[in-house]
């Protein structure tokens, strides 16, 4: 049997045969449903103007579906075909029916491994049309709506408003010192889902649709997108076969992730039913508060329990009963058990309960490691090998400082963000990531050492103070981990927030826990940053109710903890958890003792607040400025990052036209900081070497030095002589200070003429410098004039990607750059 013949038998026989399932009891199962005001929404009218938006919020970079088509098609089509594509999803959603080529679709085959010998190697991605995918689009835009108030909290997919950090956050604490033999017995089972999407019955799928009371129609929208489908394979860029799918959702269509949480959903019902119904049942340590038995994200599940045969029977029993409803089964290989404080003879019971393989922690979940003590560096290693193979890649290519730039500040920067998220990198790994990055700018390498040009300190600086641009990692794990703590106060609706104040905070103030005993990795690193982001979050007072009078930022003077003691709170007849509205009385006035005034006379400037009943207190970021700010994560970056003066000259060194180069050579010239020789002479001359003979390769006359080169260096003052004119400079004499004076002053606009004149200075200071060192080190050189026609030329070709309307108010023609720059026969091409 050929390749071909072998992967379309598997595939119809995978997706082409019905599963027979048994029929779910949903008796008293389903507590959530969709409400009667939600089911007209979902039924309501299909527009136009939705099915357009629908249309341009598919992506243009998927797969191209059976026609060869993407959305781009259609996007820069749409006065063409726009009409007839809307009419006939018009008649879909009018009539429920859909024609079987526009439900036909093309099973990609890619890889799992780098040489494939088996048909189960292969990952099958699904290329479907882009008219299916702009209807299951709006048909997805209106079930997520409503998902949040289906799906249990313990489930983070798909569901607006929730994170996946949730997940990877709450189960680092349940696993947390599971490698000690102490405690009470728990275990965990990592499970993973046998073709998890493929596998799901249709007949299972509409069941539970109609279980959560979806509306008729829309289950019948539903239900024919999914069931009407049929496959063919794409194989060598070949069509093969052609077959009727059965089962399985496709993870080519919008609407499968959506459809996916809601079969999950019902695991988790059987899973608590189960619990209910079972007096003996005991959650895992520290989740019954929280009644927490799964915790899910797609078909990434972790069960948690009490390592006893009658709870761990429980959750198998609902395992199986979920299997033979829908079609999922846990794959047994792959899917591993985890205990903490068990006894040998009761693993080995439990294991022969549930059939898993008995792992070791750290172990990967979602991405990250998961650990049950200290995150160590070998368990962050990943990123420094990752970011080690990248940089490889990029040594074959030729990259100047600017291209290294951007793939720092677009690629390395973003290939551990994932992970500060979540964790709190070790300094270690913090500092081999940022010596790679380092190396990489100035070497071209990761593991290539060069001494660098300016200080790894100033070079994480904004670019508005003088730095680059790229963001110090410590810095930004600091400022995203602060969203856990904005969650927590601000009791975002999430399963891990709910945990914290369940089983860490108990009702106490946040700022004020201290750090005993042994928490967690996570728990310990978010205390320690609480000094750092709480002078940022203050308060905006509502009725008072929520805001702790004394540890709570909400008056200008500073917490009121700061100076007045609790002994003397509670003298007054208040307590440490009093809020605003506690000391306030009902006239407005201040309830504390008169005497407060004389021994803390700072409250004498201190008017009580108006309180508004009804208004809640609102929490808002305040940054450096004492400017009031939504929270974000970059606001919270900008507050708690070094900081340095603002420099007058970034718009003359970085706009949005520049030459990238250029503008990195010029900021290097402005900071002083090209390896002239009389700068190499300090670092590198013995004390025989005479600096005075360290001449300008240029002028051979004067030192090599920075405020020769530009521009007291004859050759390059006429370089400077024959392109200031076109530059609009043509008053301003050849010296540094002259020329960077003049553009402060007068090239700060955004006008056709300042860029001209921010450019034409740029690539006259990298040009000179070009020439500069291929006299040193090629003996290769090129008269002053050719120099200057080298810029002319460079500018100009910038220019003329310049999208400027003829009718436009610059007082700049770029005709004259056009006719006037080059002379062809001096053109360096």
């Amino acid at each position: 049997m050929d390749v071909e013949t072998a992967l379309v038998n598997h595939y119809a026989m995978f997706l082409g045969k019905e599963d027979r399932v048994e029929d779910l009891n949903v008796d008293s199962l389903f507590i959530n449903v969709i409400q009667p005001s939600e089911a007209i929404q979902m039924t309501r009218q299909v527009t136009r103007e939705e099915i357009k938006a629908a249309m341009f919020s598919i992506g243009e970079n998927k797969a191209p579906g059976p026609d060869g088509y993407t959305s781009a098609f259609f996007k820069k089509s749409w006065e063409i075909v726009g009409e007839e594509v809307t009419a006939a999803i018009l008649q879909f959603f009018e009539n429920g029916k859909l024609l079987r080529q526009v439900n036909h679709t093309i099973l990609a085959l890619v890889p799992k491994v780098p040489t494939p010998s088996s048909v189960l190697e292969y990952r099958p991605i699904s290329r479907c049309n882009v008219i299916l995918k702009c209807i299951t689009k709006i048909l997805t835009d209106r079930i997520k709506g409503s998902l949040g108030n289906l799906v249990n909290i313990n489930q983070s997919a798909f569901v607006p408003g929730r994170k996946i950090s949730d997940n990877i956050m709450l189960t680092q604490e349940l696993m947390h010192n599971y490698h000690l033999n102490r405690g009470k017995p728990q275990c965990a089972f990592k499970i993973d889902i046998q073709k998890a999407y493929d596998t799901v019955s249709w007949s299972f799928l509409k069941t539970i649709l109609i279980a959560f009371s979806y509306p008729q129609k829309m289950v019948t929208w539903i239900m024919t997108c999914v069931t009407s489908v049929s496959y063919s394979l794409s194989i060598n860029g070949n069509l093969c076969g052609y077959f009727k799918g059965k089962r399985g959702l496709r993870q080519g269509d919008p609407m499968s992730p959506y459809l996916f949480t809601l079969v999950m959903e019902v695991l988790s019902l059987l899973l608590d039913q189960n619990a209910d119904l079972n007096p003996a049942f005991r959650y895992h340590a520290q989740c019954k508060q929280q009644k927490i038995i799964n915790v899910s994200f797609a078909d990434d599940l972790f069960l948690f329990v009490n390592a006893d045969t009658v709870s761990v029977k429980a959750i198998r029993d609902a395992l199986r009963l979920f299997s033979r409803v829908s079609g999922l089964k846990p794959n047994l290989d792959k899917s591993t058990a985890y205990f903490g404080s068990v006894d040998q003879l009761v693993k080995q019971e439990i294991l022969s309960l549930m059939p898993f393989n008995k792992g070791e922690l750290p172990v990967r979940y979602l991405g990250v490691p998961l650990i049950s003590s200290k995150l160590m560096y070998k368990d962050c290693k990943v990123l420094v090998d990752r970011l080690d193979k990248r940089v490889d890649n990029w040594m074959t290519k030729s990259l100047s400082f600017a291209g290294r730039l951007q793939l720092i500040k677009s690629v390395m920067s973003a290939m551990h963000i994932y992970w500060v998220s979540v964790f709190m990198l070790p300094a270690r790994i913090v500092k081999d990531i940022e010596k790679r990055m380092r190396n990489f700018l100035w070497s071209g390498g990761s593991k290539q050492v060069s001494k660098p040009k300016v200080a790894w300190k100033t070079v994480c600086l904004p670019k508005s103070e003088g730095g680059l641009g790229i963001q110090s990692i410590s810095d930004v794990n600091k400022a995203l981990l602060t969203n856990h703590i904005w969650s927590l106060i601000t009791k975002r609706e999430s399963l891990w927030v709910r945990w914290i104040h369940s089983y860490r905070i108990k009702g106490k103030n946040f700022w004020d826990l201290p750090c005993r005993g042994s928490p967690s990795w996570g728990w310990r690193k978010l205390l320690a940053i609480r000094s750092k982001v709480r002078p940022f979050i203050w308060y905006a007072i509502g009725d008072g109710r929520q805001t702790n009078a004394w540890n709570d930022n909400w008056c200008e003077c500073s917490m009121l903890s700061d100076f007045i003691t609790p002994r003397r709170i509670h003298n007054a007849g208040f307590s440490m958890s009093s809020t605003v509205s506690d000391i306030v009385d009902e006239l407005g006035a201040w309830k504390w003792p008169i005497v407060w005034f004389d021994l803390y006379p700072v409250l004498n400037n201190l008017g009580p607040p108006n309180l508004e009943q009804n208004a809640r207190d609102k929490l808002f970021w305040k940054d450096n400025q004492g400017y009031q700010q939504q929270f974000s994560s970059s606001e919270v970056w900008n507050s708690i990052r070094n900081r340095a003066n603002v420099v007058a000259w970034m718009e003359l060194v970085w706009f949005g036209q520049c030459i990238p180069r250029h503008s990195f050579h010029l900021w290097l010239v402005i900071k002083n900081k090209l390896k002239t020789q009389d700068r190499m002479g300090v670092w590198e001359a013995g004390s025989a070497t005479n600096l005075n003979l360290m001449c300008c390769p240029l002028c051979r006359h004067d030192k090599d030095s920075h405020d020769h080169l530009f521009f007291l260096c004859p050759f390059a003052m006429q370089v400077w002589n024959q392109v200031k004119d076109m530059a609009y400079m043509e008053n301003v004499n050849a010296s540094w200070i002259s020329i960077m004076d003049w553009l402060e002053q007068n090239a700060c606009s955004k006008s056709a003429q300042s860029i001209v004149s921010k450019m034409v200075v740029a690539a006259s200071t990298y040009f000179i410098w070009q020439e500069r060192n291929n006299r040193l080190f090629s003996q290769r050189q090129r008269s002053a004039a050719m120099i200057a026609n080298v810029i002319l030329h460079t500018v100009r070709l910038k220019l003329l990607s310049f999208k400027v309307g003829r009718n436009s108010k610059n007082p700049l023609t770029l005709d004259r750059w056009k006719t006037q720059v080059v002379n062809r026969d001096d053109d360096p091409g």
